[in-house]
């Protein structure tokens, strides 16, 4: 008596088959994760992806900047004529020149960098006392302020002397109701330098509240479904927070196309 057995062998099929088919299957949701649509995004991010300009952008800052540089990496990668080169130090800011001094580091990094836009987030480790002259400056103090706002203008002034578009990118909202204070005071301090030395200042503080005005971890990703946009830290983001991010920042360079120089 014969179950077909030999036939079955005969026309199964190759090993190399199955393992290409398994492949594929757990390839397919990475591919469409990394081919994700862009049904949320800004209509100045999708001119720029539709653009032919040849652009080098600089992302500048600390680990939130560090964020925002990853989400433009990886949302504008796909386009050979938009290079994006990422400058960012976690844990750093304008208020600890001995531990980290971001002014020089900041002349060598555009000195020896061809850049047509120039994107700055920073501040988040800003909430400490200035020491001025072995004096302590209070944090928020009047004197405190009038110190900050002067290094912020000292490093715009820095940035000001770039042949490059530069845009300023503000602190969002975080979970800490005490840092989202301090995030505001110093945004209005980034937002009146930025005027001041011709800078787009770019907001990022509505497109992470809830609708009732507050901090909430989660949003819309750029595939228009709702996801965790923010970590567990509740001031980071997660891939799909970073890639909305890098959406805030996209469109405002989008809207400004024809005021960027090509890369030369």
């Amino acid at each position: 008596m014969s179950f077909g057995f030999r036939k079955w062998r005969k026309h199964r099929p190759s090993f190399c088959w199955l393992f290409i088919f398994c492949a594929v299957s757990i390839l397919a949701p990475i591919q469409s994760a990394h081919a994700r649509k862009l049904d949320n995004a800004h209509a100045g991010t999708i001119a720029l992806l539709q653009s032919s300009q040849r652009l080098r952008i600089g992302v500048v800052g600390d680990s939130m900047a560090g964020d925002l540089g990853d989400g433009m990496q990886k949302l504008l990668r796909d386009h050979d004529t938009l290079k994006v080169i990422r400058f960012a130090k976690p844990a750093t800011g304008l208020m600890r020149d001995d531990v980290y001094n971001w002014q020089s580091a900041l002349k060598a990094f555009i000195s020896k960098t061809k850049l047509n836009a120039i994107v700055v987030m920073i501040g988040g480790n800003d909430r400490q006392s200035i020491w001025l002259n072995g004096r302590r400056l209070p944090r928020g103090s009047k004197m405190w302020l009038t110190e900050y706002e002067r290094r912020v203008a000292r490093f715009m002034t820095t940035l000001a002397a770039v042949d490059a578009k530069v845009y300023w990118v503000g602190l969002p909202a975080v979970r800490s109701a005490w840092m989202s204070r301090d995030y505001q005071g110093l945004n209005r301090i980034f937002r009146a330098q930025a005027r001041k030395h011709g800078f787009t200042y770019v907001s990022t503080w509505e497109h992470f509240l809830d609708e009732s005005g507050g901090y909430t971890s989660f949003g819309h990703s750029l595939d228009g479904v709702k996801r965790r946009l923010r970590k567990e830290d509740g001031m980071h983001f997660t891939n799909d927070g970073q890639l909305r991010l890098a959406d805030i920042v996209a469109g405002a360079i989008g809207r400004d196309l024809s005021e960027i120089k090509t890369a030369r």
